[in-house]
């Protein structure tokens, strides 16, 4: 979902004449929604870019973008593919009704300095003095919280920007948890180590999730027949950190060698999350698949909370709202998934060695795309509308125009 357009796109590739004036190349969207969207990520590719770039442009350049009012926007270069030289171009910008707007993208030097607020975040370090970089380090294959808790900080990898958090139970469990925030600075480098301890409310907020034996906050399990595996002990598995910049931040877990009976598989979970959102995003990748299996994602089922069902652009919204936080404060959980790879909903059992306690989104795996989809969480002490059921379902189907991705 992160490298999808969402509006309707005309790129001024020729140049504009206007009133007798040659204009500059410029970058159109339109809004094709009858409501605002707000905050809303725009990733082009460089093959998009490169035509439309003023100025003395090398491999080197930074590129500011700007508004047709002249406004700098917050925007960062990625390198995704590895090789060295960025090939996605990502900004923020914000919508009217059905309003169209134009960007224009100026090549500056290497050397200048775009000032942009941090606003994406990813830590993954160990939990002892010094608290060194952990980012090589191959994921653990025991299942208890001593073990890693004793090793890493947050128990594994986080992620956040300046609305939420989420970290990743870094062994076989592959569990996914949540961090609450009442600040909009990024607090991850310093969440359980020097004293601090996250599942007590402090003054930048908490852990606010109970996972058990659930998949928690949007973890991955394979479905086979009745049964369903997850996805965490493998032969050899890790992390990757791709980019982490003002705008979004985005890292892979990868798993090779994952035995479900006589069959294997090789798995890669791209995880991103963008400022502004309530959100992180998923893609999924299997390798080997046979053609019978179903990816499960879902939402922790701890507090006998019935789930609801909501349509939004072109996507499914499974979700649960209640006294569910960590001190039984009120969240609000939701999965987003495309309409044309959800595929149904039921629920795990409550007891068993396998997954538990969570109502499980099945979603359609492909052998040549990646399967998507989104994890929102919505604490009341981050904003007291997600008290209101009603509230926390608008900003969910909100949430869906940010992510559609269709061209209009």
């Amino acid at each position: 979902m992160n490298i999808k357009y969402i509006f309707s796109v005309a790129i001024g590739l020729m140049l504009l004449v206007s009133c007798g004036k040659v204009q500059p190349p410029v970058f159109e969207l339109a809004n094709p929604f009858n409501e605002p969207v707000l905050g809303k990520a725009i990733v082009l590719d460089r093959a998009t870019v490169e035509p439309l770039i003023q100025g003395d442009f090398t491999d080197k350049s930074l590129i500011q973008v700007t508004d047709r009012r002249g406004r700098v926007l917050i925007s960062q270069l990625d390198d995704v593919s590895g090789d060295g030289k960025w090939d996605e171009l990502v900004f923020l910008a914000s919508f009217g009704v059905a309003e169209l707007q134009q960007f224009s993208f100026t090549a500056l030097p290497a050397d200048a300095i775009q000032e942009f607020p941090k606003r994406t975040n990813v830590r993954f370090a160990y939990k002892n003095p010094p608290h060194g970089d952990a980012k090589g380090d191959l994921r653990l294959k025991s299942t208890d919280s001593p073990t890693i808790s004793a090793i890493y900080q947050m128990e594994g990898p986080g992620w956040e920007n300046d609305i939420v958090g989420f970290r990743n139970y870094y062994d076989a469990r592959n569990g996914m948890d949540i961090f609450g925030k009442r600040t909009s600075d990024m607090v991850l480098d310093h969440a359980g180590i020097d004293g601090q301890d996250y599942h007590v409310l402090d003054h930048w907020g908490m852990d606010i999730l109970k996972v058990a034996n659930s998949l928690g906050a949007g973890a991955i399990a394979l479905g086979i027949g009745d049964e369903i595996y997850r996805i965490g002990l493998a032969d050899e598995a890790g992390f990757r950190l791709i980019t982490e910049g003002p705008v979004r931040s985005i890292l892979e877990l990868y798993f090779n060698g994952i035995a479900v009976g006589n069959r294997n598989y090789n798995v890669v979970h791209q995880i991103s999350i963008y400022a502004g959102d309530h959100f992180y995003r998923s893609k999924v990748w299997v390798e080997g698949l046979i053609g019978d299996e179903v990816l499960y994602s879902g939402v922790v089922d701890l507090h006998e909370l019935e789930p609801f069902e909501l349509a939004s652009a072109g996507y499914t919204i499974i979700g649960t709202h209640g006294n569910q936080g960590f001190d039984d404060e009120i969240l609000g959980l939701g999965i987003i998934i495309p309409d044309e790879q959800f595929l149904h909903l039921k629920t795990a059992p409550k007891s068993g060695e396998g997954v538990t306690f969570t109502h499980l989104t099945g979603i359609k795996l492909s052998f040549d795309a990646p399967s998507e989809y989104a994890f929102f969480a919505g604490w009341e002490l981050q904003d007291p509308g997600f008290t209101s059921e009603f509230y926390f379902k608008d900003m969910l189907t909100k949430a869906a125009l940010k992510l559609d991705g269709r061209l209009w």
